[in-house]
C-alpha cells in the first residue's frame, strides 16, 4: 500500500515556545522536495496567533520554561539558521592543515554543527555562518530564490 500522507515538518512559535508539526505548504516540486537550503517556511501559531517557523528535522525543543535555551532557539531561527543540515565551503588552509592538497579541492563543503546551547556561543555562531542564512518564506508571496 502506497503512502499517501503528507510529510510533516516541525514549526516552533518562538513567542509563546510551542512546538508543532504541519504540513508544509512550500511548492511540492520535485527539485525544491528534498533540496536543501529551503526557505523557513513562517505560518501563524495555532496557539497563540504568532508566527511559527520551519525549524528543521534536527531541532529538539527546550523545556518551554526555560526562556534562556528558547532565546537561543529565537536568535538561531529568526538569523535564518534553522535546526537543519546547512553545508559551509570548507577553508582551504583547515584543508592544508589536515595534509590534504588543496590543489585537487574543488567545492569541498562540510556540514556546520553543533548548535549552540547558549546565548554567546549562538551569537557567534550567527557571526561566523551568517552568511549562509536562508531566506524566509510566508504563504502568499512569492518563493524566494535560493
Amino acid at each position: 500500500m502506497v503512502n499517501t500522507a503528507p510529510q510533516l515538518a516541525k514549526f516552533a512559535c518562538l513567542d509563546c515556545r510551542t512546538v508543532m508539526k504541519r504540513a508544509p505548504l512550500l511548492p511540492t516540486h520535485p527539485a525544491m522536495r528534498r533540496a536543501a537550503p529551503r526557505p523557513i517556511e513562517v505560518r501563524p501559531c495555532p496557539s497563540c496567533g504568532g508566527e511559527s517557523y520551519w525549524v528543521g528535522s534536527n531541532f529538539r525543543a527546550p523545556p518551554k520554561h526555560d526562556r534562556k535555551a528558547w532565546d537561543v532557539v529565537a536568535l538561531l531561527v529568526r538569523a535564518g539558521l534553522p535546526y537543519c543540515k546547512v553545508q559551509a565551503p570548507l577553508p582551504l588552509p583547515e584543508l592544508a592543515a589536515m595534509g590534504i592538497p588543496t590543489t585537487k579541492v574543488l567545492g569541498a563543503s562540510y556540514t556546520i554543527g553543533p548548535w549552540p546551547t547558549t546565548m554567546a556561543a549562538a551569537q557567534a555562531f550567527v557571526a561566523r555562518y551568517g552568511g549562509l542564512s536562508l531566506p524566509f518564506w510566508r504563504p502568499g508571496e512569492p518563493v524566494p530564490p535560493l
